[in-house]
């Protein structure tokens, strides 16, 4: 997948951490577009994210403005922002 793996102590938390990785990978995107791709809900992929951000894994580089008008991380893979330097 990555040069660094994502550490859960459960395996499906390990499972969905790569997933929403492999999507970040490709483009960057709010918690809302990752659940709506991958079919997860909102608060696990908050949940997820926070923990890969923990590991230096993701990061929100942006923020945009959302549908009730406060603003949202936009969140990208640490990896992919340092392979296009």
């Amino acid at each position: 997948m990555n040069a660094r793996t994502p550490q859960a102590r459960h395996p499906l938390a390990a499972q969905d951490m790569g997933r929403i990785l492999a999507y970040l990978q490709q483009n960057p995107g709010t918690s809302v577009e990752i659940a709506r791709a991958l079919r997860l809900t909102v608060n696990r992929v908050n949940g997820l994210l926070l923990e890969l951000r923990t590991q230096g894994l993701v990061y929100a580089p942006s923020c945009t403005i959302g549908s009730k008008g406060g603003t949202v991380n936009v969140w990208a893979c640490r990896e992919a922002e340092e392979g296009a330097r």
